[in-house]
């Protein structure tokens, strides 16, 4: 059957060779196989930490201070994408530098969110507690409760544990009242040897030791800040604590008040960030916000959602 017959034509040589050379795998020299590596490993680099500083970050309890809600040595996840506050400074600085680097905050927390926070001065220590005041808000606690404007915060009974709520960091159970500044507020500093006034928005205000950083109308800031000292020498190695003022970028303490304050009086500044007011659930074991002040918005780093570690702890925090 000659129509049935098949025919095979033979390949060129040219289009075999060709073909042959395609299958070949190009080797790459050894600097080349190198930088391939490096270029992976940074990228991947690269990936971590925008994950951790913008997406989400575990952080570990240390402490009894947020009992009941963390148990200490848990692992938290910590989200960053609602609310957060990026340093941006090199891995190689050290703490108090990489505070003082830049910062970008997006986002804002609410009241009773649990997060992670930083405090003026204790570089890049992490600290975990609730927001119990809101920017422009006055806090009290009464028989350990907390008010704010004079009312009764109810969603907050159901988060304490009534066995914590004796605070024995200030005067019993009660605290306050304290305004908790916020973007705008006026602030006027007077004063004479070592006693310090301010006044916010035209009202006697007792700072707490907030970190306070405002501008006048050229944009100079003022800086009213706690420092801890060392008074050995004197009390046997005991700490005690100086309030600075920091204008224009010179520190004076009380032995140099009466150089400044004369021209500081009666001026007028501007409060340039937010404010929250911080504690920890276990209202007798915390290092807060009755302590340290109100914090700035951008010391708030992020969100604390869920218990990740033990696995048999595992749950949403609220």
């Amino acid at each position: 059957m000659d129509g049935m017959d098949q025919t095979v034509n033979p390949v060129p040589e040219e289009e075999a060779a060709g073909k042959k050379k395609k299958k070949e795998k190009v080797k790459r020299s050894v600097g080349a196989e190198i930088l391939s590596w490096i270029l992976t490993l940074v990228g991947a680099l690269a990936i971590a930490l925008v994950i951790r500083g913008v997406i989400f970050e575990p952080v570990r309890v240390d402490g009894d201070s947020m009992l009941d809600t963390l148990q200490n040595k848990e692992i938290m996840l910590v989200s960053k994408y609602d609310y957060s506050s990026i340093w941006l400074c090199l891995p190689w600085q050290s703490d108090n530098a990489s505070q003082q680097a830049p910062r970008i905050t997006y986002g804002n927390p609410n009241l009773l969110d649990v997060v992670i926070c930083r405090y003026p001065a204790r570089g890049a220590v992490n600290f975990v507690k609730r927001v119990c005041g809101m920017p422009g808000d006055t806090v009290e606690l009464r028989e350990g409760y907390l008010y704010l404007n004079g009312e009764q915060v109810q969603e907050e009974k159901d988060l304490i544990n009534s066995a914590y709520r004796v605070n024995a960091m200030s005067n019993g159970e009660t605290f306050g009242p304290y305004r908790v500044p916020k973007r705008g507020d006026t602030l006027t500093v007077s004063g004479s040897g070592e006693k310090l006034q301010f006044q916010l928005d035209g009202e006697l205000w007792d700072r707490k030791k907030t970190c306070i950083i405002a501008k006048d109308e050229t944009g100079k800031q003022l800086k009213v800040y706690t420092k801890k000292t060392d008074d050995s020498a004197r009390n046997g190695r005991q700490e005690s604590e100086m309030t600075v003022l920091s204008w224009d970028g010179k520190n004076y303490t009380s032995k140099d008040w009466s150089e400044i304050i004369p021209s500081l009086s009666g001026k007028t500044f501007t409060v340039d960030e937010d404010y929250y007011f911080l504690m920890g659930d276990h209202r007798m074991n915390s290092n807060d916000g009755r302590s340290v002040g109100a914090v700035e918005r951008s010391m708030i780093i992020g969100h604390v959602r869920r218990v990740v570690f033990p696995f048999g702890s595992w749950r949403g925090v609220k």
